[in-house]
């Protein structure tokens, strides 16, 4: 009985789980190439943060060339798909090089004039929040222009001399943060419009929210060498509030407490300092001396209890007329 119950549960199991097709992958798939292992397991120590040795044509960090003639760029040139731009438009975007290059300047100005057309709610509606530092890091040509949505804490913000040198009209913001999943290596992004609320500076230490679109892996020079960082071009950052001053009665939060404590131990002293006293003023009365009188054997009955002697208490005769006798 118990083997055929087994069978049919057996059975159930085999029904449930045949019945859903993603269990139907493996036998879809067999013959095909095998699927590459998901880029967000990577761990960040298997990443290669080098810059590469060939640097050609790139400018000193944090410059960046200035144009004559503003190319002429059409917004319908970029496209009508917000979450990305198209990728033949990024042709000469080249990741590992220290700075940016000047064969980038018009792929940069094609995304500027995009994050400029579009409201910050807009671009955070498009953005896709499930990309993180690992995937555009490992695979940048495929996400080369996808518009991303990053969060993370903001460490330093300085202006960025860009366009005319001869005017600040057209400058950028450069922001380094940190995200959850990045752990010490960082992202750089480049903004358009300076958020309210946050002073240029380092160890700005502030939680920042932002929608921009992954550019290039940006080589920058650090006190260690050249190192590599995801960059974004964003319109602005948008700058989470601080959390509310903590009051006076948090701050004295330990205080009460210490004081509560001290209450209940001097509450408790007097309560054994009450019963001892008690104990102490009974032990006094007259009272107290019935008691221990009654308590206590005199002397004489001590003494006539010794000179009673032994009996065995199954040898004792009872009195005529008990229930034993009868």
């Amino acid at each position: 009985m118990l083997g055929l119950f087994g069978m049919l549960m057996l059975i159930v199991v085999s029904i449930e789980f045949t019945r859903k097709p993603e269990n139907w992958h493996w036998f879809f798939s067999l013959g095909e190439d095998p699927v590459e292992v998901e880029l967000k397991e990577l761990s960040l120590d298997e990443l290669d943060f080098q810059v590469l040795d060939e640097d050609r044509g790139t400018l000193p960090p944090d410059t960046f060339v200035a144009v004559a003639d503003e190319p002429t760029i059409q917004l319908d040139e970029i496209g009508f798909n917000v979450k990305q731009i198209p990728p033949e438009l990024l042709e000469n975007v080249q990741d590992k090089r220290v700075g940016l290059l000047r064969s980038e300047q018009d792929a940069m100005d094609r995304v500027l004039k995009r994050v400029r057309a579009l409201s910050q709610d807009e671009l955070l509606d498009a953005a896709d929040s499930e990309i993180g530092f690992r995937v555009v890091f490992t695979d940048s040509e495929k996400y080369r222009g996808r518009l991303i949505e990053v969060e993370g804490t903001l460490w330093r913000l300085q202006p960025y001399p860009f366009g005319d040198p001869d005017s600040t009209e057209d400058d950028l913001w450069q922001g380094w943060f940190f995200s959850s999943d990045s752990g010490k290596n960082p992202w750089v992004v480049f903004f358009a419009e300076k958020p309210d609320g946050i002073e240029v500076g380092e160890g700005v230490d502030r939680q920042i929210r932002t929608a921009g679109y992954f550019f290039k892996n940006y080589g920058y020079a650090t006190e260690q060498g050249l190192h590599i960082a995801p960059m974004l071009i964003a319109k602005t950052l948008i700058v989470k509030p601080l959390p509310p001053a903590t009051d006076a009665t948090t701050e004295n939060l330990n205080l009460y407490v210490f004081i509560f404590m001290v209450t209940i131990g001097v509450l408790f002293g007097l309560m054994i300092w009450w019963f001892v006293r008690s104990d102490r003023k009974f032990d006094k009365s007259h009272l107290a001396e019935i008691a221990e009188s009654r308590h206590d054997a005199s002397p004489e009955f001590i003494t006539s209890l010794s000179d009673q002697a032994p009996s065995d208490p199954n040898q004792l005769v009872l009195p005529k007329g008990t229930d034993e006798e009868k």
